[in-house]
């Protein structure tokens, strides 16, 4: 008898505890995802492994309310559902041992004036897997966007750079930087970004994409940067090698590239981005930092008009080659800024192979470098990233021409 009792409480006292669950489930009004870690069950009110909200999606057999608000820290795996619209509604920030995964044709909308970006810090993976019909778009929330709506995504890796080891992101205020040529922050593959470049301090402007210290186990390919207030990419030390990228209409250049970046890009195509169609730098305060800005770049088309050059190479510049490069309406071709720089090209450590200036402005010029090493570039004809200044073939169906 008293087993029998014992046995109706624990039933009466489990019924008990699932009706306080269940009302604590259907009051909540979060609309954010949640991110926690562990492994994956279906039943344990929690979210975790690839579910998509909490005991449902993807594996699990429960279906949810969607939950649409990102930000917050990404701690475990976490993979958004591309039958959703996202809204990035402030910073979302990847931790060490967090995972996100992007699926293709995803959108996130991230909202005006809200503080919003998407951050990876050292450890963290950021995986987006768009295709050619149907890219991973993330874009500004406003009814009439327009550049710096929203700040860009910054990837902070394990790579060196000659900003020491233990450096802090300008952006985001993440460590980056250190000796693993090796390291991983994840895949970028057919992303467009739109309308970045939000400054949310007085000296801090975002790009549309930033990295510092990215290592070379770092996937950039197919990815375009559209009408931003910064820069199109921003290349912070670290040795990924992009290929197959898209700059337009930004108010600062379409490339950036400093701080020791040492790796292999190719394929680029840079349209109408204010400042220069690359940047390449070493060091803003210690031009002679090293491991120096080093590394080769092929198959470039830069369509002006831009007010520094289609190159623009300061702040001691850095060592390497350029090929292939086809430049369209721009005032001048390559400007040299600065005695360290200059040293470089005088040295014949830094190289301009084939290069061709096409449709040029009435008082273009070819450099301003005035130096001994006149053949220190060498003009041909070259199709650039595949089309001269045409939209080039690579970028049809997923990326924006206007």
């Amino acid at each position: 008898m008293k087993k029998q009792l014992s046995l109706k409480r624990c039933i009466v006292m489990a019924a008990m505890m699932a009706m306080v669950f269940f009302l604590l489930c259907s009051c909540s009004d979060d609309t954010t995802i949640d991110v926690v870690g562990g492994v994956a069950n279906c039943s344990d009110g929690i979210q975790n492994g690839n579910e998509t909200g909490i005991d449902c999606g993807w594996v699990c057999s429960n279906t949810c309310e969607a939950k649409n608000g990102l930000e917050g820290h990404i701690v475990a795996r976490v993979i958004l559902d591309n039958t959703v619209e996202y809204k990035l509604t402030g910073p979302l920030i990847i931790r060490d041992g967090g995972e996100l995964e992007i699926r293709e044709g995803t959108i996130i909308k991230a909202q005006k004036d809200a503080n919003a970006y998407i951050s990876v810090a050292q450890g963290g993976k950021l995986y987006i897997y768009g295709k050619p019909d149907a890219p991973v778009i993330i874009t500004s929330d406003a009814d009439n966007p327009a550049p710096g709506d929203w700040g860009g995504i910054v990837i902070c890796g394990k790579a060196p750079t000659n900003r020491g080891e233990n450096a802090r992101s300008a952006l985001g205020d993440l460590f980056y930087g250190g000796n693993e040529l090796e390291d991983s922050s994840g895949t970028l593959q057919y992303l467009r970004v739109e309308y970045t470049g939000a400054s949310f301090e007085e000296t801090t402007t975002f790009n549309g994409i930033t990295f510092f210290g990215a290592g070379a186990f770092t996937n950039l390919e197919h990815v375009q940067s559209y009408q931003g207030k910064g820069n199109g990419f921003a290349f912070y030390g670290g040795n990924i090698n992009p290929k197959w990228l898209i700059a337009s209409n930004h108010q600062g250049n379409g490339v950036a590239i400093t701080d020791g970046w040492t790796g292999n890009a190719a394929s680029l195509y840079l349209s109408t981005n204010a400042t220069s169609g690359i940047r390449t730098s070493n060091n803003e305060t210690d031009v002679m930092a090293t491991p120096l800005t080093a590394g080769a770049i092929k198959n470039v088309s830069i369509i002006g008009p831009v007010s520094e050059g289609a190159l623009l190479f300061d702040q001691g510049g850095g060592i390497g080659t350029i090929d292939s490069l086809y430049t369209n309406s721009t005032p001048l071709g390559i400007k040299v800024d600065g005695p360290e720089a200059t040293s470089k090209i005088d040295t014949g450590e830094w190289q301009v192979n084939t290069i061709q200036f096409d449709t040029t402005d009435e008082g273009f010029s070819v450099t301003n470098y005035t130096g001994p090493n006149v053949s220190f570039y060498s003009e041909g004809l070259t199709s650039g990233s595949g089309n001269n200044a045409n939209f080039p073939d690579w970028a049809m169906g997923w990326a924006r021409e206007d």
